[in-house]
């Protein structure tokens, strides 16, 4: 939101639709802070699935940053969320538990690491040390 202009007709439309499916996802978030691969049938995918969890933690955290958020009710599931993914660094560095791309979730191995889930991981921790400032 921080590059749209602040008269763009859609901005409002944009707003509301990130609170509601920042209110969403915030409810479905599961007890060890991350999000499985099918979002509504996470039953289906017992492991959590870092790279979409943590570009659902950069745009929570980026919403509290621009104050469309409201940080009181989205740090803890940030916070939550984030310790979620940092338990996926593994001893030698790796990022785990990345789903391979594809048209649909599928079954992925722990020790699945892919370039992609680090850059959301980086956006991640980007937004949340800006949020810590």
């Amino acid at each position: 939101m921080q590059y749209l202009p602040q008269d763009d007709p859609a901005r409002t439309k944009y707003i509301a639709q990130l609170k509601e499916m920042a209110a969403r996802v915030a409810a479905i978030q599961s007890p060890d802070g991350l999000w499985r691969a099918g979002l509504l049938d996470p039953g289906d995918y017992d492991l959590p699935e870092v790279s979409g969890s943590a570009l659902i933690t950069f745009a929570l955290a980026a919403g509290v940053n621009e104050g469309l958020l409201d940080g009181k009710v989205y740090r803890p599931v940030i916070e939550k969320a984030w310790a979620g993914i940092v338990h996926h660094v593994y001893a030698d560095g790796r990022l785990g538990c990345i789903q391979q791309t594809g048209a649909e979730p599928q079954p992925f191995k722990a020790s699945s690491s892919y370039t992609y889930g680090v850059g959301a991981f980086l956006l991640a921790g980007s937004e949340i040390r800006k949020m810590h400032r």
